[in-house]
């Protein structure tokens, strides 16, 4: 059952459950037959890892995909995200806030920041592990048989130009038809066995800390991936 409210991603109660990494490589997901994006959607650094998720995760993923209807596929936008990339991220995300919100203070923009892009440390300075740093998170969308993006209300790669509000999954301002799209990607990936960020309609992770904080599980299955294979064949 999802806490009310929904954790944010560094919470300390998000931070404090425990990992047994379970040791599940990661995998190209291409190599699966899940559509990915063409060129590395956030920024060219990307290139080597976006593809790439734990194989459980991959697994569910394929089975989401089985629950669409006919002539539609999942679209992986980003799996794997290497730390340093991911705080590059995070870093253009506090400077979005800064200039945005002029009159507050650099802690409090880092907070609303660390909303939408993960830090690998809270403003006081404790470790974090994001959750796409495990292989565990992935954004993904739907796309027709041409190949395009349903309509979601904004494209995915707009999430640092919107506003904030309107990246959440149960935004009230959304025309019927993409209220209807959101809600389709939330059933299928739910019924996967993934969990939604609500912040991000197009978030979702399996075994990492935000999935077993929303499942209640003791335990993390995924940490950080610096020491795994890498299995890309």
């Amino acid at each position: 059952m999802l806490p009310h409210p929904p954790p944010e991603l560094s919470s300390p109660q998000v931070q404090a459950i425990p990992i047994a990494d379970c040791r599940e490589p990661l995998l190209d997901v291409t190599h699966s037959g899940l559509i990915t994006c063409g060129p590395p959607p956030e920024c060219p650094e990307t290139a080597p890892f976006y593809r790439l998720l734990r194989s459980g995760v991959a697994a569910r993923l394929e089975q989401a995909q089985q629950y669409l209807p006919a002539g539609l596929r999942l679209r992986v936008y980003e799996g794997y995200r290497h730390p340093k990339i991911q705080q590059m991220l995070f870093d253009a995300q506090w400077r979005r806030m800064q200039i945005a919100h002029p009159t507050q203070s650099a802690a409090w923009c880092y907070v609303q920041a660390a909303q939408l892009a993960s830090p690998l440390r809270t403003f006081a300075g404790e470790p974090i592990i994001p959750p796409h740093s495990t292989g565990g998170a992935v954004d993904i969308d739907i796309v027709d048989a041409a190949g395009q993006p349903l309509d979601f209300g904004m494209a995915l790669s707009d999430w640092g130009e919107v506003p904030p509000e309107l990246c959440a999954t149960q935004y009230a301002g959304l025309t019927d038809v993409a209220a209807r799209n959101r809600r389709l990607l939330l059933e299928v990936m739910t019924a996967a066995g993934l969990v939604n960020y609500p912040r991000e309609w197009w978030h979702f992770s399996y075994g990492d800390r935000y999935w077993a904080c929303v499942t209640g599980s003791a335990q993390a299955r995924y940490g950080a991936v610096e020491e795994l294979i890498f299995d890309a064949e």
